[in-house]
């Protein structure tokens, strides 16, 4: 890791310039391998070392409810402390934006007159033919960047990017003292997978199996009051999600229509050793794939429930750290040596 060309500055926050957002902390944990790591700094978001006055007044600044009503100026007086320029060494820069935090256009183009031996990466971890994000227009494409990632192969090739593996830190996360709390265990938006999760937790149950399925975004008509379901309206704090990953025996994925990236629930399964069902068939290309360990199905009614019933203790992944962000600089770090 000392090899590498660039210093590197993660603008790692899924948060919009509001004060009174509840923070999430799937980004803070998937980069914490970088907080240790001299060649990189992560921006949680702008001004995050500053006291909590100088942050209000940024904020209410730069608040998407207040600039929605009335586009307030100057705001490019807050460029210079965005970020701490405290590297050690005089490489040069390498900003890398997530798809997930808002920065304006105008922004990158004033880093670019500061730090003209700068490199900028777009890493998008969100698909563009299924999010609604409108981040996409404003920068997919934009020549402010240097070199543009995406997690799906397919989106890889149309789009001319180059495609990188999902990332995630691990974390020590606490076993409960009456683990297992579940027996099957998923988490996310319902999108177009409810009649597949449906039929899963109908083969579950059936088989004496505990399910804890905690589903966002489900649409009234489609919500049933089931044992070991919860509808709710926000996302589930990643740090519970993980807390439910690690006290569970068998993680359940589905990915949504067309994609063909690994999900968190893929890295989690390798990094705490569990249990995986899936639908995703790139699994299997990996060296993680073990049928013993990671059912792969076409469809939920291909579920075997006996496979949960294997003694998930005994998993083991010989996972050495192969989803750490510390990987992801590497590949950036080459790529932008192919990508001059």
């Amino acid at each position: 890791m000392n090899q590498l060309k660039y210093n590197y500055v993660f603008l790692n926050s899924t948060e919009s310039y509001d004060l009174n957002e509840n923070r999430n902390m799937y980004c803070a944990i998937c980069t914490r391998d970088l907080e240790t790591f001299d060649g990189a700094t992560v921006v949680t978001y702008p001004y995050d070392y500053s006291n909590k006055f100088v942050q209000a007044l940024f904020f209410l600044h730069n608040s998407n409810r207040i600039n929605r009503r009335i586009n307030l100026p100057l705001k490019s007086l807050w460029y210079p402390g965005y970020f701490k320029n405290e590297f050690k060494d005089d490489k040069p820069l390498c900003f890398i934006l997530l798809n997930r935090f808002w920065f304006p256009p105008e922004y990158f183009k004033w880093l670019k007159k500061k730090y003209p031996d700068a490199k900028f990466v777009l890493l998008l971890r969100d698909l563009m033919k299924i999010s609604d994000n409108p981040f996409s227009k404003r920068f997919v494409g934009n020549p402010l960047f240097d070199l543009q990632m995406t997690i799906d192969r397919d989106e890889a090739k149309q789009y001319g990017m180059v495609y990188f593996d999902e990332y995630e830190s691990k974390i020590d996360v606490p076993i409960a003292k009456d683990y297992p709390i579940s027996d099957v265990f998923f988490a996310g938006k319902v999108k177009d997978r409810m009649e597949k999760l449906m039929t899963a937790y109908d083969i579950f149950t059936k088989a004496g199996l505990k399910c804890e399925f905690y589903l966002t975004g489900t649409p009234e008509d489609q919500k049933k009051t089931l044992d070991g379901v919860t509808y709710a309206e926000k996302s589930m704090p990643y740090i519970d999600m993980l807390y439910k990953t690690v006290n569970t025996r068998c993680v359940l994925e589905f990915n949504q229509e067309g994609a063909l990236g690994f999900t968190s629930r893929f890295l989690e399964a390798v990094m705490y050793n569990k249990l995986l069902i899936t639908d995703n068939p790139a699994v299997k290309d990996t060296k993680f794939y073990d049928p013993s360990r990671i059912l792969c199905v076409e469809k939920a009614s291909d579920i075997d429930p006996t496979f949960v019933l294997k003694n998930s203790d005994s998993i083991d992944y010989h996972y050495n750290g192969e989803f750490s962000p510390l990987r992801l600089l590497e590949q950036i770090d080459k790529e932008l040596i192919i990508h001059g």
